[in-house]
């Protein structure tokens, strides 16, 4: 019998990367504080944040045209001086050389593109959060095979904001992102453009895609995924913090406001995220305002000291920089938190044998993420608007109720029941209807952030949420930051239930089959994952 806390600080994460060589125990068995990217240790934040350009690795793309994006392995320098395999997504554009571009179009825009797969097993990309026909939103079952094609074709109708593209091909999903096919996919609209004019931002320099990541490295430098059945159930942990794909990174700023979109794009770690001055324990924590989530920019801005980000999830924030005298140096950090609450206890037949966690960074340690230096220059001041977007709540008269039981089972995490079936299909939902799903996770099970595939929904209730999240909830029915807005994921907590409201209004001909699923990406691919239909 083991308390939940020790059974499950085995708990993964991860990020987008590669399967190197065996992990070095002579490292491991060093106190962490002693391993030269220790995000603990503050005097390590040395290495300059990547920032995307416009060509390149994240080069950012304003798509005008139709794409031929290429999925290939290479190899990419990621801790100084080492060279680890890696898989990218290639493309060209107007002469210009892209590794997995931050692509930018219009809300409205069609979007056109090829992927030719180059890789030695199957592939597909999911538009994360877009709205698109079932046939183009990259489902597993339209997975091509090595040297196939795919042909993508849509008109993209969100609203402006911050979304992303991956992988998505069944079974191999968690380590294809891991070794590195995602990035950014930025949608422009008016809302954003009158933002970004009222606040001096510009993109590249004081609005800043911003993805953390975490992940394993063995003593060669290389990119390491060899997960053991244990991670192979619970999630993969890293142990070295990227931000943009930077270890310790530093970024010089001045004293004004940065717009950071930032990404959780790991494969299963949590991030409590706050800024703060300096980096001792008592080091004072500092505000920053929440101004999107998921699905684009929130009524109003909402200023906080903390909010949980889960994998797949987005939070769009601005940071004062002013809050730190030149000199200073400020960070974005990830504070400690219980990762699974409710100390009760459990037996799980089958657990012994299955290995330990090879990270050295437990799922809820405090640590940080970036540095901020604060630099002289002249004081940048603006005036954020009251209101930055209007947000209609979805209207729940006459809405159907919908029970969504997640469950483990045999060392399997299920939904409703089920695991998941290619040809599958766990329920209907009629095209125009509005429901409320109900999302209830065991006590004696562990965190799941919920994606939902085709659609945009509003996040209307926390019922049961453990302390650590009921203390954040300061915007009614036990609603936290993180859940305002437009959602398409969700973080469901250990004994607690949330309530989300979905409008299934769409434009496409016929019936349309998507996916709900845990962004925990090893518990996607283990089957933590449904088909639902939505009938014409």
């Amino acid at each position: 019998m083991l308390k939940r806390r020790q059974l499950f600080q085995f708990v993964g994460a991860a990020a987008l990367m590669y399967s190197g060589a065996g992990y070095s125990k002579e490292l491991a068995a060093k106190p962490f504080r002693h391993y030269p990217f220790d995000p603990v240790a503050a005097e390590n934040f040395q290495n300059k944040l990547f920032i995307p350009g416009t060509s390149g690795p994240f080069g950012i793309l304003d798509v005008t045209g139709p794409l031929k994006i290429r999925a290939t392995a290479a190899s990419f320098s990621i801790l100084p001086g080492h060279e680890s395999p890696f898989l990218l997504y290639q493309t060209e554009h107007a002469g210009k050389a892209y590794q997995n571009p931050i692509l930018r179009l219009e809300s409205g825009a069609r979007f056109t593109a090829s992927l030719d797969n180059a890789l030695t097993e199957p592939t597909i990309i999911h538009w994360h959060g877009l709205h698109t026909p079932a046939a183009m939103d990259g489902h597993p079952g339209s997975t091509i095979a090595p040297g196939g094609r795919f042909e993508y074709d849509f008109t993209v109708p969100n609203r402006g904001g911050t979304y992303w593209y991956h992988t998505h091909a069944h079974g191999l999903t968690a380590r294809q992102a891991y070794q590195g096919l995602a990035s950014f996919f930025l949608v422009d609209d008016k809302d954003q453009r009158s933002l970004a004019k009222a606040l001096d931002l510009r993109i590249g320099e004081t609005d800043l895609p911003l993805v953390i990541q975490d992940k394993q490295f063995d003593k060669e430098g290389k990119l390491l995924y060899q997960p053991n059945a244990q991670e192979s159930m619970m999630g993969w942990l890293g142990d070295v913090v990227l931000a943009n794909l930077t270890p310790n990174a530093v970024q010089v700023v001045t004293q004004r406001s940065y717009r950071l979109r930032i990404l959780n794009g790991s494969n299963a770690r949590i991030y409590r995220l706050a800024f703060s001055k300096g980096n001792s324990p008592d080091a004072t924590r500092l505000n920053f305002t929440v101004i999107g989530t998921d699905g684009g920019l929130i009524e109003r801005p909402e200023k906080v000291t903390e909010a949980f980000i889960s994998p797949g999830e987005r939070l769009d924030v601005l940071f004062d920089a002013g809050q730190g005298e030149p000199g200073t140096d400020l960070f974005l950090k990830s504070l400690a938190f219980d990762p699974m609450e409710n100390e009760g206890t459990v037996s799980m037949p089958g657990m012994s044998g299955m290995g330990e966690s090879t990270s050295r960074l437990a799922m809820g340690a405090e640590f940080n993420i970036l540095k901020l230096s604060v630099m002289p220059g002249k004081p940048v001041l603006t005036t954020l608007p009251a209101t930055l977007s209007q947000v209609k709540p979805i209207p729940l008269v006459g809405a159907a109720q919908r029970q969504i039981k997640l469950s483990l089972k045999d060392m399997k995490f299920l939904i409703n029941g089920r695991s998941f079936g290619m040809h599958d299909i766990a329920f209907n939902v009629k095209r125009g209807a509005v429901e409320v799903w109900s999302i209830s996770n065991p006590k004696l099970g562990m965190p799941h952030p919920m994606h939902l595939h085709g659609f945009s929904f509003q996040v209307i209730e926390r019922l049961n949420s453990p302390p650590q999240v009921s203390a954040l909830a300061r915007f009614g029915k036990g609603r936290t930051v993180s859940d305002l807005g437009w959602k398409d994921t969700v973080l469901v907590w250990p004994g607690e239930t949330v309530r989300i409201a979905i409008d299934f209004t769409h434009d496409y001909p016929g019936s349309q089959t998507y996916l709900f699923h845990c962004h925990n990406l090893e518990h996607g691919d283990g089957g933590m994952m449904l088909n639902y239909r939505v009938q014409a």
